[in-house]
């Protein structure tokens, strides 16, 4: 969810603590919203047993009882983030989901082969080791044959080179860049390629794209949130120097988000933001 890169010694006052419930807050609608687009295209059918795979707190199970609420389908969440599950749980039960969530490990998955008819990684491989490919192999091993698997990257995001523009005004030439190394994930061959590694057949992937609108917070807490969760994660962490340069740096992410294609400023102050995803479905 929130994975530095280096050992963290320091965080800037101003800071707020990278919680699930902060994730929850910055990243508003948009992974049920990504999830929403992702399962557009395949037929679910009544009696489908769905992996809700790095559930974290259940945008893809929101998502897809949302979609399915009149069919009889069953759904496992799994994730490693216990705080993360409970939220689930919860969630669940509010939301009468029939759902269970479980403390796995995507890279390891402890059901048997041939289990699934769906599983769906939402917003996961990209944040994983070996690019998500131990965990594709783990989909396609738990699918039953002719199960899909559907999983998904951004193409366009429109946050991250506003981030790359604050730290590149407020800190030292050459200081690495957050998130840095993400770049290969807007382009759909290297996601599709990571589905072949993990042992889906060429002929049996389908790609497509999707436009996905988000609505944030009021704009100065969404800066906040998002420098706050994402700024730290270099291989330095943070710098000493961003509790003095955090205004400017929040005024930068304010500006360059503004400027982003597709932005706009709604009546009650909040924001919507453009999206652009790059989704995958694997038939096993």
């Amino acid at each position: 969810m929130n994975a530095p890169e280096g050992e963290v010694k320091f965080v800037p006052r101003q800071a707020l603590s990278p919680t699930p419930q902060l994730y929850d807050e910055l990243v508003s609608d948009s992974m049920e919203k990504l999830a929403k687009e992702s399962i557009t295209f395949v037929s679910i059918p009544s009696g489908s047993v769905i992996h809700d795979n790095g559930c974290g707190t259940g945008a893809a199970s929101a998502a897809i009882v949302s979609a399915l609420s009149a069919k009889d389908i069953t759904i496992k969440g799994t994730d490693t983030n216990e705080e993360a599950l409970k939220i689930y749980r919860k969630n669940a039960a509010e939301g009468a989901w029939p759902a269970e969530a479980v403390t796995m490990d995507s890279n390891g998955l402890k059901y048997d082969d041939n289990t699934f008819s769906f599983s769906i990684a939402n917003a996961l491989l990209f944040v994983l080791p070996n690019d998500g490919i131990d965990a594709v192999k783990e989909m396609h091993r738990t699918l039953k044959p002719g199960g899909q698997a559907i999983v998904n990257s951004w193409a366009y995001v429109p946050n991250m080179p506003v981030l790359e523009a604050a730290a590149k005004a407020t800190r030292p030439p050459g200081t690495p860049l957050p998130r840095a190394g993400l770049e290969k994930w807007s382009q759909m061959d290297f996601l599709r390629g990571v589905v072949e590694k993990g042992g889906f057949q060429s002929d049996n992937i389908t790609t497509y794209t999707a436009d996905v609108f988000v609505t944030t917070v009021e704009l100065d807490r969404y800066a906040h949130m998002l420098w706050s969760f994402i700024g730290g994660t270099t291989a330095v962490g943070w710098l000493e120097s961003d509790e003095e340069n955090w205004d400017g740096a929040i005024e930068v992410i304010k500006q360059e988000l503004r400027k982003t294609d597709g932005f706009q400023q709604l009546a009650d102050g909040t924001c919507k933001l453009k999206f652009v995803a790059n989704i995958v479905v694997a038939t096993k």
